[in-house]
């Protein structure tokens, strides 16, 4: 197994939890097994502080990096605490060179960019352009906390179209599955709570609260989440990772 630094160790382990040990280290991150289904992983550049790579080495690494190293990298650089010319320059590299899978998993580093409005502009015809059949929730939410109006034109469509397929479960009723199930309860609440970031209307944030009442425990946890709101479904899942946390900070009883 690879040797880690204790204070990152110690830093995965007060974020996630006291059962986290390494399971993998990369060029950009650690990955850490939580407990028996639970994974975490954490930036190099966060957790090692004056972890840096300079715009001129990613410019003449990035052609020659696979699809993988490339997401390694993306989805990490930019989860550094400071933010400098230099990395505005990597910002750009990723940008001129890239694709969706790429893209998607660093969009909120586009609002570091001190371009707002090109960032913006990036994002919007990242949403025009995707052939996917799945709403692009990432670059959703990174307009949504842009906060610019210009996005409605683009996120709305999609707000439109999933708020008539979860009407249907007056008819339906709610699906065994949440996740998977036929009612895109997540994508619709995770949109409505964007274009209200956006607009600040009364629409989207009614339209949202309905759910907080729903039987389903994971939606009301979707509707407060996509509201900023901490409702009683949130308290308590909150109450119970720190209880969680307590008990695995308490030693062990000798026999």
């Amino acid at each position: 197994m690879d040797v880690i630094d204790p204070k990152v160790l110690e830093m995965a382990r007060k974020t996630y939890g006291e059962n986290c040990e390494l399971v993998r280290r990369t060029e950009w991150s650690y990955s850490f097994k939580c407990g028996p289904k639970s994974y975490c992983s954490i930036s190099r550049f966060l957790a090692e502080k004056g972890f840096e790579v300079s715009a001129t080495e990613i410019r003449r690494r990035w052609p020659s990096m696979n699809q993988t190293e490339r997401v390694d990298f993306a989805s990490n650089f930019h989860r550094k605490e400071t933010w400098t010319p230099n990395d505005t320059e990597i910002l750009e590299t990723i940008m001129q060179d890239g694709d969706d899978r790429i893209w998607s998993c660093c969009s909120l580093a586009m609002l570091r960019h001190p371009d707002r409005s090109r960032a913006v502009e990036f994002l919007m015809e990242r949403i025009r352009q995707t052939d996917s059949e799945r709403p692009p929730l990432n670059y959703m939410q990174a307009l949504g906390l842009a906060g610019d109006r210009r996005a409605v034109a683009v996120i709305r469509p999609y707000y439109d179209k999933l708020r008539k397929t979860t009407e249907s479960e007056d008819l339906m009723n709610v699906p065994d599955d949440v996740f998977r199930g036929s009612i895109p309860y997540h994508a619709f609440l995770a949109i409505a709570g964007d274009l209200f970031r956006i607009e600040g209307s009364s629409e989207y944030d009614q339209t949202v609260r309905k759910y907080f009442d729903h039987p389903n425990e994971q939606v009301r946890w979707w509707a407060e989440h996509a509201l900023g709101v901490e409702g009683p479904t949130t308290a308590k899942r909150n109450a119970e990772y720190r209880e969680k946390n307590r008990q695995a900070d308490r030693p062990s009883e000798s026999p």
